[in-house]
């Protein structure tokens, strides 16, 4: 999950502890969306200095967690175009946001696909479809 303010990490694969699934996520923006708020908005960063470049989200066990990265644009501006990394910031907005507004706010849709870790790498075709009916 997201690292600890003021402690340096580098930003990688989605953890949980034991990974029992793995996968991938995918966000819009619902920044056209009407009467929403934008990200920027919601995390109170002014969007002439930063740049939002990541989102981290988590439920359970402490607490639900929202952490949002950004590139402060001062220091791209003297950073070269040809870097490996880049040095972000990362903005705990802490108990004052919960998941659940932040994600249905700052999204027009999330999408999450996950697949048992024991087969992941392995190509997966669906060759049947079952519905369990409204009420189950």
């Amino acid at each position: 999950m997201a690292a600890v303010m003021g402690v340096a990490s580098r930003l990688g694969s989605a953890q949980v502890r034991w990974n029992d699934y793995v996968g991938t996520a995918a966000a819009d923006d619902a920044d056209a969306l009407l009467n929403t708020r934008s990200l920027y908005e919601i995390a109170g960063l002014d969007r002439d200095r930063w740049r939002i470049v990541g989102i981290d989200f988590s439920t359970g066990f402490p607490a639900e967690q929202v952490v949002v990265y950004a590139l402060d644009c001062a220091s791209e501006a003297s950073t070269s175009a040809a870097v490996d990394a880049l040095s972000v910031t990362a903005f705990d907005l802490g108990a004052s946001v919960q998941l659940d507004q932040f994600l249905r706010e700052a999204f027009g849709r999330i999408s999450v696909r996950l697949l048992s870790a024991a087969v992941n790498g392995n190509q997966i075709d669906v060759v049947a479809e079952h519905s369990r009916p409204a009420g189950d």
